[in-house]
């Protein structure tokens, strides 16, 4: 029996009393914002706004977190306190759905409701409390119920997994017969609802896995998008190729961009809302064959800010960055392939730099983190602001520290010398593979090696590794061809007893890849006044490499090879992206 079939429901609200139930629902919500406003969580103009969006949406709960004005647990949270309604704990959401024959899919969806055990009673969750005649209708049309809260956002991602994703092939299709060739059939077609809701679960799905990029790939007969979390791209999702264009439109809408340029190259970026919090995202769009494909990166705030251990570096090495970093003036460098966390890690450098008694600007392409206390400009290559002119233009502000995004091209690594000479403390990336060929990537730019000799405080070399799930990791003894790896770069191991290392298996916590989440691995090269007659005297990178492990820095592959040890990341994993050494 379903709940909307039963003939034991009670009178369904008639014309004449919706309006009485929409005003009811509106005071209950009405009263909540008050109760937030009390409760220091929202201020006066943001129940202003909530009160204004509740005129189209329904859902009070999902105005507030979708507009990003509560953050979602707070949120959720300060609702039971209101309604004497329990929090469900995400830890006792079913794992197939409950009440089947009784509670369609569809219905779970339209009406806000889980059903978490079939009882008796059975244990619904809820979004929204205010209709509080809806909730009279379920509990009568099961012979009883009890409730719980759940936000909007942990709602859909639990609808997803239970129920799988929406069909909604035919409405893409009729959203896509809008699109026209003028700029404002265009901009009708972004805003038509299936469009809205496809980016909308682009966005969701990218939240879910932890993806720190989208990829949004144009095919001959369809459209692919794909997530890349923890370095890897998974969770490949087709849809129908009618849905490009108006997808593309939306989200360069939302990112400010030229919705009738398809023939160039456009970068942007957006602010999406994740359970009540904003995300930056950078859009980057690149016309190819079938149509234009586009890259969202999620830029997460709270990596910045997250301290070194928390980014996998070790204490020891964590006071090696602090101290090559701590002079008054110099060069010092972060450097790997893209995508290794090299300004993740600067960015956790300036922080601790940001201390009030220092000025410090950045010249970035683009910022990527928004960070209190710092000055940041923003490169423009159309109008000749690149990074060579920022940096000399920001020199006249008097800095203290100057953080340069990358540096590209002999002038700007030219001016970023001049400036560590002048007193300045200069922070930047370099795309190389190792500490040591920092110095050769400089004086192939054009840098004369006495000078950097001068001004090289030191060099990280970095990348990132995948953890193992520990849910799900498999340890076992090392194979004869593991352990001669291991004993390579760790002889102290040799003839010692059993070496153990732990294998990816995959389970339903980390998305059937035996990875979650990414740690990093770092080689710090100090310059000392060895190094530093050595870079004069223009040695070589193996030189230079050689005389910095016998003053104490640890390759990278012997880092990684720790970690495996450890059982934090697998074998593969380090081989993967290092290599197994053989030719140091």
């Amino acid at each position: 029996m379903r709940v909307w079939g039963s003939k034991r429901r009670p009178n369904v609200v008639r014309a004449d009393r919706r309006q009485g139930v929409r005003l009811a629902a509106r005071a209950g919500a009405d009263e909540f914002l008050d109760h937030l406003v009390g409760a220091g969580l929202l201020d006066a103009k943001g129940a202003e706004r909530a009160r204004a969006a509740f005129e189209t949406l329904p859902s009070m709960p999902s105005v507030l977190t979708e507009l990003g004005l509560v953050d979602e647990t707070k949120m959720v949270v300060a609702l039971a306190a209101f309604s004497g309604i329990p929090v469900l704990p995400l830890d006792a959401l079913p794992l197939e759905p409950a009440l089947p024959e009784r509670l369609t899919a569809d219905y779970c969806r339209r009406a806000r409701v889980l059903p978490v055990e079939a009882g008796p009673p059975p244990v619904l969750a809820v979004v929204d409390v205010f209709r509080e005649d809806h909730l009279d209708v379920l509990s009568y049309a099961l012979g009883g119920a009890s409730f719980r809260l759940i936000g909007p956002g942990a709602f859909d991602a639990a609808c997803r997994r239970l129920y799988g994703e929406e069909s909604g092939d035919t409405e893409e299709d009729e959203g896509a017969r809008a699109l026209g060739g003028d700029t404002e059939r265009l901009e009708d077609a972004a805003r038509q609802a299936p469009i809205i809701r496809l980016a909308n679960s682009l966005f969701r799905t990218a939240f879910e896995l932890g993806a720190s990029d989208i990829h949004i790939e144009p095919g001959e007969t369809d459209l692919v998008a794909r997530f890349r979390v923890d370095g890897v791209l998974v969770r490949p999702q087709v849809m129908p190729k009618s849905a490009h264009t108006g997808l593309a439109t939306r989200i360069k809408i939302l990112a400010e961009l030229n919705i009738a340029e398809r023939r160039m190259p456009q970068d942007g970026r957006m602010k999406v809302v994740d359970r009540g919090r904003e995300v930056d995202v950078r859009v980057s769009v690149l016309p190819t064959t079938h149509g234009e494909a586009l890259v969202l990166r999620l830029l997460g705030q709270s990596r910045r800010s997250a301290g070194y251990e928390a980014l996998g570096f070790a204490p020891d090495f964590a006071g090696r960055i602090d101290a090559m970093a701590d002079r008054p003036n110099g060069i010092f460098l972060v450097t790997g392939p893209t995508g290794s966390g090299k300004t993740t890690t600067l960015y956790t450098l300036l922080q601790r730099l940001s201390d009030g008694r220092n000025k410090i600007v950045t010249v970035e392409d683009p910022v990527e983190y928004r960070v209190s206390g710092v000055t940041q400009v923003q490169t423009h290559a159309a109008i000749g602001l690149d990074f060579a002119a920022a940096l000399r233009s920001l020199l006249r502000q008097d800095p203290d520290v100057v953080m340069v995004g990358e540096i590209r091209d002999r002038e700007t690594a030219q001016i970023a010398v001049q400036a560590a000479l002048t007193g300045h403390l200069v922070l930047s990336t370099l795309h190389t593979n190792s500490a040591a060929a920092a110095v050769t990537r400089l004086v192939d730019m054009g840098v004369e090696p006495y000078l950097l000799a001068a001004v090289l405080n030191g060099v990280v070399a970095q990348r990132l590794l995948r953890l193992l799930c520990t849910e799900c990791r498999r340890v076992l003894p090392a194979e004869p061809p593991e352990r001669a790896i291991v004993e390579r770069h760790r002889p102290g191991l040799k003839g010692t007893g059993e070496i153990l290392l732990a294998h990816p298996v995959g389970c339903p916590a980390c998305n059937g890849t035996g990875y979650r989440g990414r740690t990093v691995v770092a080689e710090g090269m100090e310059v000392d006044r060895a190094l530093s007659a050595l870079i004069a005297e223009r040695a070589g990178e193996r030189t230079l490499e050689d005389a910095a492990v016998a003053g104490g820095m640890s390759r990278l592959v012997a880092d990684g090879l720790g970690k495996a040890l450890a059982l934090e990341t697998s074998l593969e994993e380090v081989l993967r992206h290092l290599g197994s050494g053989d030719d140091t």
